[in-house]
């Protein structure tokens, strides 16, 4: 046996050996469901098409068989089945796990698992917006390397969905459900359809993750008589209008402030709706629009950059050689992964890998093709800030496990956009000037859109 051969096999064992000893839901417990979990989604009363979404969502029969281990959709988005704790529907790792395959011995995906609350109104899907409607977003799982299937092997992953629900004889089958809930006959479908109503089905149970809306920044909301601006104005006029009424109250002290919403988180809510001015802007609504604290678009923040550099020495992503509209057949393989020393023409630049150039509503007037594509790069969806305390590590590199990291490297990467020093930078990164003062502040306000996430049941 060769060298290369011989290490693969010790990674191996070693992999074998961590989920031994550590007993990660992902593995150990892959086929455990959290009975408490159970009788919460009863109180949910879900639909006939939502419970069967659920099972499907679940059902760890469509994982690749040539793969290490078997995964399904709850694999990378747990709500409380793994002892470490609550999650928002996402899992631990900073980058999701995926079975090993021989062709591609990868064990980690590219990219973190984000929440799933909300999904339903999320014009784009996936962090570089590779899908644009739930049902494609579930048909892409099945086929894709979350369930261990390689790129081309789609016709096996589909003809797999529909051998799994054909041959199944559990009480109820899914030939059953499939009669109660679409009145069809499961074995009598091409595999085209069957794949379609999975889809669906899936997408439906998709819909029912919905924030309640009750953090204690509701509850401030609620307690001092407002809401939101209507969206006839721009999120930083929108804000200033916001604080502009919160100021009003606190002049005339009717401010209502509570021990779930206290003077610091006061002080960190100013901060984060400051769009201008010297000190203690933090710029956040810009892109973290309320009342879901995103504006479901993609901006580049310098992270892919970082990661780069971090590998490849300052200035290496400034220097990477990217094709122009003309010639990038996008997406591109290399341009949607992982940075590695060992492959230094490998990055991860996110959205300008799905941007529909032509049609894009992110596209400016006066841009060409070639620009627009351009300040693509590095471009990632503004994930929603709710629900932070159950859905770290952050960024979609997952690269930092806490608040006041993730803050830090964004004060980093500010200063880097105002020296000019971050490709392609959104404009709005070199706007935000906090200091470490601005941090415990603004991590109170944070911790406000925390709900408890099992009163949604």
């Amino acid at each position: 046996m060769d060298t290369p051969t011989v290490l693969q096999g010790f990674k191996l064992a070693l992999a074998a050996v961590f989920l031994f000893i550590f007993g990660h839901s992902h593995w150990v417990n892959a086929q455990a469901q959290s009975l408490s979990t159970a009788s919460k989604v009863a109180e949910r009363r879900l639909t006939p098409a939502q419970s069967l979404g659920e099972r499907l969502f679940r059902d760890e029969s469509f994982t690749a068989p040539n793969g290490d281990f078997a995964t399904s959709c709850r694999t990378c988005h747990l709500f409380d089945e793994d002892p470490q704790g609550q999650r928002a529907y996402t899992d631990f790792f900073n980058l999701s796990w995926v079975p090993h395959r021989q062709q591609d011995p990868r064990r980690s995906e590219i990219r973190n698992s984000p929440t799933l609350y909300d999904v339903a109104l999320m014009p784009r899907l996936h962090l570089d917006g590779e899908f644009g409607s739930l049902e494609d977003l579930v048909k892409g799982t099945l086929s894709g390397r979350p369930l261990g299937w390689l790129p081309g092997e789609a016709a096996q992953a589909f003809a797999q969905v529909r051998r799994v629900l054909v041959n199944d004889n559990s009480a109820p089958s899914y030939a059953q459900q499939f009669k109660q809930v679409y009145e069809v006959e499961l074995t009598a479908l091409p595999e085209a359809e069957v794949v379609t109503l999975v889809s669906r089905a899936v997408a439906d149970y998709l819909r029912t993750f919905k924030s309640q809306m009750n953090a204690p920044f509701d509850r401030f909301l609620r307690a001092n008589r407002l809401t939101w601006p209507a969206e006839t104005q721009d999120a930083p006029q929108q804000a200033r209008q916001f604080i502009s009424q919160l100021e009003t109250l606190e002049r005339g002290k009717t401010l209502k402030l509570s021990k779930e919403f206290g003077a610091e988180a006061w002080q960190g809510l100013k901060t984060f709706m400051r769009t201008t001015g010297e000190t203690s802007v933090g710029n956040c609504v810009t892109c973290h629009t309320p009342p879901l604290f995103t504006d479901f678009s993609f901006h580049n923040l310098g992270v892919s950059q970082a990661e780069y550099d971090q590998l490849h020495g300052a200035g290496a992503f400034a220097a990477l050689p990217i094709p122009n509209v003309t010639d990038a057949q996008r997406p591109v393989a290399r341009f949607r992964e992982t940075p590695s020393k060992r492959k230094p023409g490998e990055a991860d630049l996110g959205h300008w890998n799905f941007v529909e150039v032509k049609r894009s509503p992110l596209r400016q007037a006066t841009e060409s093709d070639e620009q627009f594509l351009q300040r693509m790069i590095g471009t990632f969806k503004t994930p929603t800030l709710r629900h932070l305390a159950y859905s770290s590590p952050y960024f979609h590199n997952g690269a930092y496990t806490s608040l006041e990291e993730t803050l830090r490297e964004i004060m980093r990467l500010s200063e880097l956009a105002r020296a000019g020093q971050v490709r392609q930078a959104d404009p709005a990164l070199a706007r935000i000037k906090i200091s470490a003062a601005d941090l415990g502040p603004l991590i109170a306000f944070l911790n406000t859109l925390n709900e408890d996430l099992k009163a949604g049941f």
